[in-house]
């Protein structure tokens, strides 16, 4: 008789018995619908310390405290699973033994085909280590955050990547004298003398840190009270997993009464001042270091920003399709040529005037003038500009104020640098003022506006050549600050004198020229402009159709020249005039690529891309090009270490900025 085998149900139903009754790293178990257990596995057994034939048929609620079992929580469990059909939980549960393990809790629903409910099924992990250890690092975290805030006899606290203070702990403010809501939110260079703040050293720290993991100094440093002590800072460079930069830590000491000891056991007063001469020469070396990189960078910028213009509209209007365009567009292409090209011509003949001054080689058409006619048509050639500006410009010249010895043309120049420096410095609604008036042997101009001021420490520098009182990337005027160094040359040269005065920032400023009735004659020489020309060859570009693109840039001519060149290649395009507005924009909505200048005011390109990426998803870098005017190798590597995939410098090439921005998005 043929022996009838087993239904391949049955089988698999036997098999998943086994298997779970054979676990044991989790406690699995069947209930009825009161809650008594019905079925118990090993890992039960070995979980909670009963054997089957002890706990099947007891009601599930053994395994839980009394102050669950005062709440009704296993009640309320199998309620929450009828309905819901799971429910997860943790919480302290009992063993036979009344020992607590912490148990990560799964309750399953278990119904017939056609909906019925017949029990439940509930699964229990013993969770008791990871939580411990969890909690032990909580405490820890805890007790290292209280450890750090008690310690008096060191301030602790941490900076954000651009060096602005986040915590603060009673070391710090009983070492610098501030409270934490006081100084939390303010830069770190608030701790150093103006001098050291002035040179640049604080941000050469933190670049050092960064580059370098950490940073060891001693130095004078100034408490909140104005008092100077001598410090010994250790500044940390923090990264997280994936080697971003977060911020810093510092920690610094108050090494003064060491410091004096030192002093008298080592010769005293004569080995602290070859110290401090020391560490002078270092700031003074930074300084100088400084000064020069601002110029070199700033002299980059002032050439490329009106070259971009330029080169950057001459290609758009020589490109393919430019026949389709209308006059008026044409009209306003050739206006920012126009005025681009000018601003080049006004900034190489500063440069080429301060080289012959420089060299010696400055020479004078000295002629009778007429100093009231020079003073005039110099007013009427700013009227424009400062109307436009809405500043009031007033003329007070008296007829009979004299003649002078001179070259008119340079006279001239001396009081368009005086009047430009004032419409450019005064806000809308203010006014200048032009006195003419002869004061014995002399003729004096002044020139008085009711703009920014001169602060009282950067009066005796005003004249200096390359002298700027804002040299940030964030600064509002441009120029090189050859102005007023090259109206203080040509007075002198005159035989005059010029002078500064200012009751300080934001109370105005007046120039004052004094020239004498008669000064000696010198031979003429002509004035020579050099020219230079450059071809660009039109080659393929790809297309960026569908690409979404947002343009952060200060200056108009250029978001709209990077609009154009953009949209004609298919992408389509949303401008941003500051890193703020970049940042509420990306809040709204997204883009495929950004491309952003790095000097603008308030917020710089750098600042705005560290605040971009540290708000980012872990994981997830918007593709972004610099495309500065700055473009020494350093601005490139400053721009990628900031967060830029890519730098460019302007003026751009039309193919090369699209294939960069193709390149980005994989395009190309």
């Amino acid at each position: 008789m043929d022996q009838k085998l087993p239904a391949s149900n049955d089988i698999a139903a036997d098999g998943f018995r086994l298997l779970v009754e054979a676990v044991r790293d989790y406690a699995i178990f069947l209930l009825d619908l009161q809650g008594h257990v019905v079925t118990w596995n090993a890992g039960a057994e070995l979980m909670k310390g009963y054997r089957a034939g002890e706990i099947v048929g007891e009601h599930f609620s053994k395994f839980y405290p009394p102050e669950a079992l005062a709440r009704g929580l296993p009640a309320s469990e199998l309620k929450v699973a009828a309905d819901l059909g799971r429910l997860e939980d943790e919480g302290w549960r009992v063993r036979k033994d009344g020992t607590r393990f912490w148990a990560n809790v799964v309750i399953t629903a278990l119904r017939e085909p056609g909906g019925k409910l017949v029990g439940f099924g509930k699964v229990t992990r013993d969770l008791t280590r990871q939580r411990a250890h969890e909690e032990e690092l909580k405490q820890s975290e805890e007790r290292f955050r209280l450890l750090v805030e008690r310690v008096a006899d060191y301030a602790i606290f941490m900076l954000d990547v651009n060096g602005y203070v986040t915590t603060w702990n009673s070391g710090a403010e009983r070492i610098k004298g501030y409270r934490a809501d006081e100084i939390i939110g303010r830069h770190f260079r608030t701790f150093y003398p103006k001098d050291v703040a002035a040179s640049g050293y604080p941000e050469y720290e933190l670049k050092t840190a960064a580059a370098e993991g950490s940073f060891v100094d001693e130095g004078w440093r100034i408490r909140g009270d104005g008092s100077r002590f001598w410090a010994h800072v250790t500044i940390t460079a923090l990264r997280d997993d994936e080697g971003r930069l977060r911020g810093f830590a510092k920690v610094t000491r108050d090494m003064t009464e060491a410091k004096r000891a030192e002093a008298l056991e080592s010769a005293g007063a004569a080995r602290e001042a070859v110290l401090e001469a020391e560490r002078s020469a270092r700031i003074e070396a930074q300084r100088a270091i400084k000064i020069k990189d601002e110029f070199l960078a700033s002299l980059s910028h002032e050439l490329r920003t009106p070259l971009n213009a330029i080169l950057g509209w001459a290609q758009v209007l020589r490109t393919k399709g430019a026949h389709a365009r209308t006059a008026a567009e044409v009209d306003r292409a050739m206006e920012i040529v126009e005025r681009n090209a000018r601003a080049q011509v006004r900034l190489i003949d500063d440069l080429l005037d301060l080289s012959r001054i420089m060299g010696g080689r400055m020479r004078l058409d000295v002629q009778e003038v007429g100093l009231v006619d020079v003073v005039q048509a110099t007013v009427d050639s700013v009227e424009p500009a400062a109307q436009a500006k809405g500043v009031r410009v007033e003329a007070v010249l008296d007829p009979q104020g004299g003649v002078v010895s001179g070259d008119a043309a340079r006279l001239q120049q001396v009081f368009w640098n005086l009047l430009t420096n004032a419409v450019k410095f005064t806000p809308k609604g203010g006014r200048i003022q032009v006195v003419l008036q002869r004061v014995n042997s002399h003729v004096e101009v002044s020139v008085a506006d009711t703009g920014i001021g001169i602060a009282a420490d950067y009066l005796p520098y005003v004249f200096d050549r390359f002298s700027q009182a804002d040299t940030s990337l964030q600064r509002r005027q441009g120029g090189l600050g050859l102005g007023l160094a090259i109206a203080k040359q040509l007075v002198e040269l005159h035989g005059g004198s010029i002078r500064a005065k200012s009751m300080g920032e934001g109370k105005g400023a007046t120039f004052t020229v004094h020239l004498p009735l008669a000064i000696s004659r010198h031979a003429a020489k002509a004035r020579i402009h050099p020219t230079s020309g450059e071809s660009q060859e039109t080659v393929p570009i790809p297309r960026l159709d569908g690409i979404r693109a947002l343009v952060v840039d200060d200056e108009p001519d250029a978001r709209e020249l990077i609009r154009s060149v953009l949209e004609s290649h298919g992408a389509s395009v949303q401008l941003a005039a500051s890193g703020m507005q970049a940042l509420e924009i990306l809040q709204a909505d997204s883009a495929d690529v950004l491309i952003s200048d790095i000097g603008m005011p308030d917020m710089d390109g750098y600042q705005f891309m560290r605040r971009l990426r540290a708000a980012e998803a872990k994981g997830s870098r918007m593709p972004a090009l610099a495309l500065t005017a700055f473009a020494r190798p350093d601005d490139r590597k400053q721009a990628i270490l900031a967060g830029y995939h890519a730098h460019l410098a302007k003026p751009f090439d039309l193919a090369e900025f699209v294939i960069v921005v193709a390149g980005l998005v994989g395009r190309t």
